[in-house]
């Protein structure tokens, strides 16, 4: 079991789960999010103090799902000591594990157009609280004081199209239609396009540029790169937003147990763990998907 837990630890050292999820324990059936709509701007006054009353913004519910899965170690091979044998299939099976794992918490970004997915027969639902898909051009306001807002292009990426995304967040406003206090500070890439995008943040000058300019991107993005993450697909994050917004709630974390059958004398071992994924709001995305 020992070299199972090893096996897991190293693959979560690469893992998004802690760069982008805020990653919480649950003692519940289920988890529900709802935001309280923003507020006005301080009035200069010397009279009475002006109070905002609050509505309660868009909410989104996440329900814990159940994962299972066993292999089975025939008695021969424990009876003949073949030990790199049963760690190979023993690691298989975590691997299949941090397979599944990464494939879930990246659905959310390889999805981003749809307000559900499919894995292994299930569908998943996505959507963010306002009931559309994390990347629309139609975000719509709760209380009706903001307009209908825009976080999704088809923009491959190059500088340009950085500029691009950064202008749009800094124009997404709250839900009462004032400024909302975003600000990109994380790329988060497919690994096709890693090249470019290191370029871009860590170059002393202007990319593919003949002059001397210094480049205005170096070192002011991080850059989180996953090669789960579909060819081409970027996203522009204000990560201490997305702390609010995007969450990995573990009902149960993985756990490894392990019996002789009664029937056969082999060796099983199996796995389970309940937990749930997923965006609240869009705010701290820009999405870029290439078409």
């Amino acid at each position: 079991m020992a070299y199972m837990l090893k096996e897991e630890q190293d693959f979560a050292r690469d893992s998004i789960k802690e760069k982008l999820y805020n990653v919480r324990k649950s003692k519940h059936y289920s988890e529900s999010f709802s935001g309280l709509t923003g507020i006005g701007n301080f009035v200069p006054t010397d009279g009475a103090v002006p109070y905002d009353e609050f509505e309660e913004s868009y909410s989104k519910t996440l329900i814990h799902q159940v994962f299972k899965k066993g292999i089975e170690i025939k008695r021969e091979l424990i009876d003949d000591s073949r030990v790199i044998d049963m760690e190979g299939m023993a690691g298989m099976l975590i691997d299949s594990w941090n397979a599944t794992l990464e494939e879930l918490l990246h659905a959310p970004f390889n999805n981003c157009t749809q307000t559900d997915f499919t894995f292994e027969g299930k569908t998943f639902d996505i959507a963010v609280a306002d009931g559309l898909a994390l990347a629309s051009n139609a975000h719509t306001s709760k209380t009706g004081k903001g307009g209908t807002q825009d976080n999704y292009t088809t923009n491959t990426f190059n500088v340009e199209n950085l500029k691009v995304a950064e202008d749009m967040m800094k124009a997404i406003k709250t839900d009462i239609g004032k400024k909302a206090n975003v600000k990109g500070d994380t790329i988060f890439a497919s690994y096709s396009i890693r090249n470019e995008v290191w370029e871009a943040v860590h170059s002393l000058g202007k990319v593919d540029s003949g002059d001397n300019n210094v480049n205005p991107y170096k070192d002011k993005f991080n850059v989180v790169i996953s090669d789960w993450l579909n060819d081409g697909y970027w996203f522009l994050i204000d990560s201490r937003v997305l702390r609010r917004n995007l969450y990995f709630l573990e009902r149960h974390p993985l756990k490894v147990t392990s019996q002789v059958d009664f029937n056969t004398d082999n060796w099983q071992i199996k796995a389970y763990a309940r937990n749930s994924l997923g965006f609240k709001s869009w705010e701290p995305v820009i999405c870029n998907i290439p078409a």
